[in-house]
This record gives C-alpha cells, sequence and structure tokens, in this order.
C-alpha cells in the first residue's frame, strides 16, 4: 500500500486508531493505543488531537485518554441505514429470539470477519451478549461458516488466500473445518458451531443470498448457552425454525 501513490498514509493511521477500539474498552491511553496499532507514540498522539478535534474521539483529560466519539454514531447510522435487509429482517427476528429463548444475529463479512448488522436477545436472564458492530471469526462461527457456504466455490476460493494469512499454521486444520461446514450445508442448509467460539455457546447459522442489486450476501445465527442448549435441541429444534426465519425472510431462498 506505501506505494500506491493513491494511498493516503495518515488518513489509514487515523481509521486503524479507531479500528483499535473494541466492544467493551473504556477510554485508551495513547500509550495502548499505540500499543494495539503498532504505531510509535509521537504519531498516535498527533492522530488522537487531530481526531479529538473533529469529534471522532473524546478525551477525558487533557491529552487522554480517549473514548469513541460521538461523530462516529453518525457514520455509524449511516451505514446501517444502508442495508435494507436489515430493516426487513429485524422484526421478524426479535419474534424468533423471543419465542426460541435464544439469540440471533444478522451479519456480513468484513475482511476474515464477521460484523454484526443487528442482533436481537431473547428475556432470558443469561443469553449471548454479542450486539451491533461485535467482531466474530468467521472460520470459526456458524454465521462465519454459513457464509462461507453459501458462497459460490469461485467466491469461495478467492477467500482463501485472506483467512490463510490471518490463521497461518492453523489454517490448514481450519480449512479442513470449513470445507466441513460446506459439505454439511450442502445437505441440510445450515452450519454448526457447538462451544467452538465460545466454549459455553452454542450456535447454528445459514446464508442469506444479496436481496437487492449492489448488497452483499449476509448470514443470520441462531445461539444460546450450552447449559440451556444441547447439540440435539439446536438441531431439532432451533435449526429448523432458522431455516423456516430465512424463508420468511427471503421468500425464494433454497
Amino acid at each position: 500500500m506505501q506505494q500506491d501513490r493513491q494511498f493516503v498514509t495518515a488518513l489509514a493511521r487515523g481509521l486503524e486508531m479507531l479500528a483499535a477500539f473494541r466492544p467493551g474498552d473504556g477510554a485508551l491511553s495513547n500509550q495502548e493505543l499505540a500499543r494495539r496499532t503498532g504505531l510509535p507514540k509521537s504519531t498516535v498522539s498527533r492522530l488522537s488531537y487531530t481526531l479529538t478535534q473533529l469529534g471522532y474521539l473524546q478525551s477525558e483529560g487533557d491529552g487522554g485518554p480517549y473514548r469513541l466519539g460521538l461523530a462516529l454514531l453518525a457514520l455509524g447510522s449511516t451505514a446501517l441505514a444502508g442495508y435494507d435487509a436489515r430493516a426487513a429482517a429485524a422484526p421478524k427476528m426479535l419474534e424468533f429470539a423471543l419465542r426460541n429463548n435464544v439469540s440471533i444475529s444478522l451479519a456480513l463479512r468484513d475482511g476474515s470477519d464477521m460484523v454484526y448488522l443487528e442482533t436481537c436477545r431473547s428475556q432470558a436472564r443469561v443469553s449471548v451478549q454479542l450486539t451491533t458492530g461485535s467482531r466474530v471469526p468467521l472460520a470459526t462461527t456458524a454465521i462465519g461458516r454459513a457464509y462461507f457456504a453459501g458462497l459460490p466455490q469461485h467466491e469461495r476460493d478467492a477467500l482463501r488466500p485472506l483467512l490463510a494469512q490471518r490463521y497461518g499454521a492453523d489454517w490448514p486444520q481450519l480449512e479442513t473445518r470449513l470445507e466441513q461446514a460446506a459439505a454439511d450445508y450442502a445437505a441440510r442448509s445450515y452450519t454448526e458451531s457447538f462451544g467452538e467460539y465460545e466454549p459455553d455457546v452454542m450456535a447454528v447459522g445459514v446464508h442469506l443470498p444479496s436481496l437487492l442489486p449492489g448488497q452483499p450476501a449476509m448470514a443470520l445465527n441462531a445461539s444460546g448457552p450450552a447449559f440451556a442448549f444441547d447439540a440435539a435441541a439446536m438441531r431439532d429444534a432451533i435449526a429448523p425454525a432458522l431455516l423456516s426465519l430465512r424463508q420468511q425472510i427471503v421468500p425464494n431462498c433454497l
């Protein structure tokens, strides 16, 4: 990228700073931001000052620590509004979560991760706590595997180098699991991740094809705590219900 004359390095570094914040973070110091981004602390200090002046960060004192600023809310709301599938699916997702006592999420791919566009939870006291904007890995989650499995073969093949780069020495084993997930999906139209991403989370997922021209494919998952849902319950009750929900959202989906 550095040899690309069209690539603005300063802008990229500023975006790296914003991307360094994770769900659940409090305020972060320049030192912590430098550690997470790998940027020099002097660069981080200049970027945090600039981003604060523009409203993308908020400083809790002179020179930090910093929280994400309100200017990002406007960007996030605008981005979410661009996905019509989210608005169409949300009411049905909430009804599904309440009826089946699970959490349900809609996500699309960003790099080697899946990013949640919408999440609905049941009223159960204990539920999966991921929210809109959360990122989860593609290779080890039901929602990521469903996204992958539902893609045409050439698109799956195009993703492999990216996943191989992310997972390094672990990739051959994960690739085998993804291929098995794709084979299972072809046979039963859903994927599973039982305790692989989080030891106490059971999840099944389905692929959602692009609903409108120009919009990306997505995926849905339903998840619940392992103490409440064993593998049989997920396969016999939740997976068929999730397939039915997909049919409601995308009537012509096979």
